[in-house]
């Protein structure tokens, strides 16, 4: 199925993939681990960040869905999977480098540790949805969200802010469990390929965690580096990838001819 552009009103939908689908990936339970306890907490601050990702507003950040239909219900179609993309390259490139990032204003993950950060995907502002209780939400580990975060900051200063604002960053990739292989996830990506090419960006990149290893380099992409989550004096620890898809020269070219790439 064709992506489609995330809209506020598809906030149910995309809170609900989170919900059912990040708990296969052990990152969730890693930071997560009283989701179950506090089913409320894990569902108000899930909702609230993923309104902000679905905002207009926020044009840092495209959501893009793909929708799809059970098969013994054919025609009722309904969000399945979704992804959500850095695409802050486009407001530097049309406000110049003094253009301060949006960069996850809307992210309720919060801690004065991420706000010491700057300029990468995964930085951290003060925001409306701290306000609302996202630095005591019960559902999660705070000692092991800072030291996520931490290593996602470190790896993508480490692996990829040498390549500069011409590159998209994939932040989110998620599709229910009973619409799992289907081919969602790889149109997904598929789209910010073909947008890479189309805008002559240096790469996607992308921290891709072992649920999402294989599919990643199925689509070509490449492993620039493996990092490592965890809390000091903790044995428990979490193994990231990160990833980068650099456009093929060739495809360039017939982007200039005819305005497309052959990316289906």
């Amino acid at each position: 199925m064709k992506p489609r552009l995330g809209l506020p009103v598809d906030i149910e939908a995309v809170t609900d993939i989170i919900i059912r689908t990040m708990p296969l990936d052990p990152q969730w339970d890693y930071r997560f681990p009283y989701r179950h306890e506090f089913p409320d907490d894990h569902y108000k601050f899930t909702r609230l960040l993923f309104e902000y990702f679905l905002d207009p507003a926020y044009d840092d950040w495209q959501v893009m869905v793909v929708e799809d239909s059970p098969e013994e219900v054919r025609g009722e179609r309904r969000v399945v999977s979704f992804s959500v993309w850095d695409v802050s390259y486009r407001n530097k490139r049309r406000y110049g480098p003094s253009y301060v990032p949006q960069d996850r204003k809307s992210s309720i993950m919060l801690s004065s540790l991420e706000r010491s950060h700057t300029n990468t995907p995964n930085e951290i502002a003060v925001t409306e949805v701290e306000k609302q209780g996202g630095r005591t939400r019960r559902d999660a580990n705070h000692e092991h969200f800072d030291a996520f975060w931490r290593g996602q900051i470190a790896a993508y200063k480490a692996f990829f802010s040498k390549i500069g604002p011409e590159q998209i960053h994939l932040q989110i990739l998620a599709t229910l469990p009973d619409f799992q292989r289907r081919g969602h996830a790889s149109s997904l990506c598929k789209w910010g390929m073909r947008l890479v090419h189309q805008d002559r960006l240096n790469d996607i990149s992308v921290m891709a965690s072992p649920m999402g290893h294989d599919l990643y380099r199925w689509l070509g992409f490449a492993l620039v580096g493996t990092f490592y989550i965890q809390v000091p004096e903790e044995e428990e620890r979490l193994t990231l990838h990160a990833m980068k898809y650099v456009p093929d020269i060739k495809l360039l070219r017939v982007i200039a001819d005819n305005g497309q790439c052959g990316l289906m």
